[in-house]
């Protein structure tokens, strides 16, 4: 961040933090750059396993959270063009507008350090052409800190899953087209999907 002036510089200092990852296999304890997010919006949600067969964990809010409201920000490390990390899925793109203020990075690996959020799972928009009302969060990119938010879509009652589409760049399609998938979002909208399925994110 070279090019930045003082003041730059310590905008930066702000907003980024480093860490030290240690490897279970003996690696080389190396310092990473984080993204610092506001955690104290993670004590209205919770992470436990999610009510779709498979995906593992997912988000559930604690409180109600009304329409409009900021769920959390999305946290992780920063990554260079060079860093990229091929076939990581928790790969988020900074828009091309906050480049100048993140640079040299491009990417957030929220596969660590990522927030509560990072455990929000995907719900498709629609099944066989009908509506599903399923999505009642979405992610918003900024041009300025913190880059990465998910904004309720409509009111959230405690206990409720999170749901959200990933946009249309995510490979849906190996876990969307697992069978107890299928079913799980067919039977929630009243759909038989034995002979057609089709979603869209």
């Amino acid at each position: 961040m070279k090019h930045f002036t003082i003041y730059g510089l310590a905008i930066t200092a702000l907003l980024f933090s480093s860490f030290y990852i240690s490897r279970a296999n003996d690696e080389p304890v190396k310092l990473v750059p984080i993204l610092k997010i506001d955690t104290d919006l993670d004590k209205r949600t919770e992470v436990k396993p999610s009510l779709i067969p498979g995906a593992g964990n997912g988000l559930f809010a604690k409180v109600k959270i009304k329409e409009g409201e900021v769920i959390g920000h999305l946290g992780g490390r920063l990554r260079t063009a060079e860093d990229y990390p091929a076939g990581n899925h928790y790969i988020a793109s900074i828009p091309e507008c906050a480049w100048e203020e993140t640079a040299p990075y491009r990417y957030l690996d929220s596969k660590e350090f990522g927030g509560n959020v990072r455990r929000i799972n995907f719900a498709p928009s629609k099944v066989n052409g009908r509506d599903t009302g399923f999505q009642n969060a979405a992610i918003r990119q900024l041009c300025d800190y913190p880059y990465f938010i998910f904004v309720a879509i409509k009111d959230i009652e405690p206990d409720k899953e999170i749901w959200a589409s990933y946009g249309p760049y995510y490979d849906y399609t190996r876990f969307m087209y697992e069978p107890a998938v299928r079913d799980f979002f067919c039977n929630l909208v009243k759909l038989d999907c034995a002979e057609t399925y089709s979603y869209e994110h």
